[in-house]
């Protein structure tokens, strides 16, 4: 994928997102977790010109905390979807807002400030991005459950504008490892935390997305795959899940929503 394309799709995502509605959170010491996100606020409130970094103390901890998947996102946690949409929103909100920083000039997001702060910022992205990406898997099945539970004539009028923003965050995450890809500055901790989370979590993610959307993450995938190496397993298990063609329950409303 050429990195001009890539950045135009980072962009609009981007644009899409920074409208989003909540996505998911654990169900689980949520308490740390807002307590956390305050933190982040009160830190980016108390100096705005400048973002919390990850080697500062109070901000390290924030960070850490916001992006702890064992104790927010356990294997085998209950968790209830109105429950979790506050942890993840935590998370996307700064991860966001790294992104983001002094990119939107005159109403519009500067794509070029956008791929700078992904390198000077990817230290801290490297801990939010792959938290992201696993709370949206986690959302995934909630999401299909309580579709399961209503009624088919209620589940076919559904017009879902958070959904559209849904698969934005999902495609800006792959988004974010192609231009990673391209860019020299970024190093390989980042690559390396974001690629073992999406090769975890795309078989969840590509249930919400509509089939035409993941050629650009499978496109993405299959060209890296055919190089040998220690990541070659993790871009083709994003290879195969991005592959599949089924499209059921979030496929399809993500289908009709598209267009």
């Amino acid at each position: 994928m050429r990195s001009g394309g890539v950045a135009r799709l980072a962009c609009g995502v981007l644009a899409v997102l920074l409208g989003a509605l909540p996505l998911v959170a654990a169900a689980q010491d949520m308490a740390a977790h807002i307590a956390a996100g305050q933190a982040f606020d009160a830190l980016r409130a108390a100096d705005p010109s400048r973002m919390p970094r990850l080697a500062e103390p109070g901000a390290g901890e924030a960070l850490r905390t916001l992006a702890d998947a064992p104790r927010f996102l356990p294997e085998g946690g209950r968790a209830d979807l109105p429950t979790v949409s506050d942890t993840c929103d935590r998370a996307q909100s700064a991860a966001m807002a790294y992104l983001t920083f002094g990119a939107m000039q005159q109403g519009q997001l500067v794509v070029s400030v956008i791929g700078d702060n992904a390198a000077a910022y990817q230290d801290e992205l490297a801990l939010l991005q792959p938290f992201l990406a696993r709370c949206i898997a986690r959302q995934v099945p909630l999401a299909e459950a309580t579709l399961r539970q209503m009624d088919p004539r209620m589940v076919a009028q559904l017009r879902l504008g958070g959904l559209r923003r849904g698969q934005a965050a999902v495609l800006q995450l792959y988004a974010s490892l192609a231009t990673a890809l391209h860019d020299p500055r970024i190093r390989p901790p980042y690559v390396d935390a974001l690629l073992a989370a999406l090769a975890e979590a795309a078989p969840a993610h590509v249930r919400a997305l509509a089939v035409e959307s993941r050629a650009v993450p499978h496109d993405m995938a299959a060209e890296q795959a055919r190089a040998p190496g220690l990541r070659q397993a993790a871009w083709q298990r994003i290879a195969k899940a991005m592959g599949d063609t089924h499209c059921e329950q979030l496929c399809q409303l993500a289908d009709r929503n598209g267009r």
